[in-house]
């Protein structure tokens, strides 16, 4: 995405003499190493400013004192919710390996679908878990899902689940994508590419583009709904097919409650149980954190 300079409004008469173009060098380069004390999310915007207008030698200053900011600072400038979508895309570039703040990046509401992108592909794994329970994000751009998928490091338990649901609500991609992951066909990037990309991403320059999310596999076709009945035959002499036994429901509560069921199939049986076996579910300590969030939504518990 495109990294443009900020307004003089947006930075405010504090910030705009400091980082402005009126400002001095000594100035500039104190902001850039963040030695000037700042509320909020000033001292971060400062940072962004400097590393959006791209002169040297402050704007590579700025980058690297982003990486090496202690974690208070990052949190007091996520707590402001107007914090703009660029700045918050130079955060991910930065901070790509601190779990903790992705973790609250990846939900603040100003972040962007290739800021998503690009920590669901570099990401660390608790980072992942949490845009994989983004579901209306994820709905709005199932590509990130397709860079979920790539990330060796994102847990497999939280991507099925997400997958699932958005091939449930006949999301462009998904079941094409869902298909894929059950057969083992989505190639995970090596870890040496991995870690060259989180490189690639910390040492960025503005407006520089980053690998953009993988295409999502396509659908698999549907049969048409107007497609002709087959044609009756004669009757022919019938002769007994196997019957093929079915699983008991209580076999099938027992999958569900065994922590050692792959997760798609547990979330597959999931829908067919009863109220109270799905609240044995919704209670379970030792299952998979999507599955018992999919119990308790469909008993409509928070």
């Amino acid at each position: 995405m495109l990294h443009p300079p900020l307004s003089d409004a947006r930075l405010g008469a504090r910030l705009h003499k400091l980082v402005g173009a009126g400002a001095g060098a000594a100035q500039r380069e104190l902001a850039a190493r963040a030695l000037i004390p700042a509320p909020g999310s000033d001292t971060w915007l400062a940072l962004y400013q400097l590393w959006a207008l791209g002169q040297a030698p402050h704007a590579e200053l700025a980058g690297r004192t982003a990486g090496e900011l202690p974690g208070p600072a990052i949190f007091a400038a996520l707590a402001d919710p107007l914090l703009p979508a660029p700045a918050l895309d130079f955060m991910a570039r930065r901070r790509i390996a601190h779990a903790d703040e992705l973790a609250v990046l990846v939900r603040h509401p100003q972040v962007h679908a290739d800021s998503l992108a690009l920590v669901a592909r570099c990401g660390p794994p608790r980072a992942c878990e949490a845009i994989a329970i983004a579901h209306p994000r994820l709905l709005a751009a199932p590509a990130i899902l397709s860079a979920l998928a790539r990330n060796p490091r994102c847990p497999a338990a939280a991507l099925h689940a997400a997958v699932e649901l958005g091939a449930r609500e006949r999301v462009p991609g998904l079941r094409g994508l869902l298909q894929a992951l059950l057969s083992g066909h989505v190639p995970h990037d090596r870890s040496d590419d991995h870690a060259e990309r989180q490189v690639a991403a910390m040492r960025s320059c503005a407006g520089e583009d980053l690998a953009p999310a993988p295409p999502l596999p396509p659908d698999p076709d549907d049969a048409p709904a107007d497609a002709p009945a087959p044609a009756l035959l004669a009757p022919s002499p019938a002769v007994p097919a196997p019957t093929r036994p079915s699983a008991p429901y209580s076999a099938r509560v027992a999958k569900v409650l065994d922590p050692r069921t792959p997760l798609p199939l547990a979330m597959s049986l999931l829908w067919r149980l009863r109220r109270a076996d799905l609240r044995r579910v919704a209670d379970a300590r030792r299952l998979p954190r999507p599955l018992v969030t999919a119990a308790r939504r469909r008993l409509g518990q928070p």
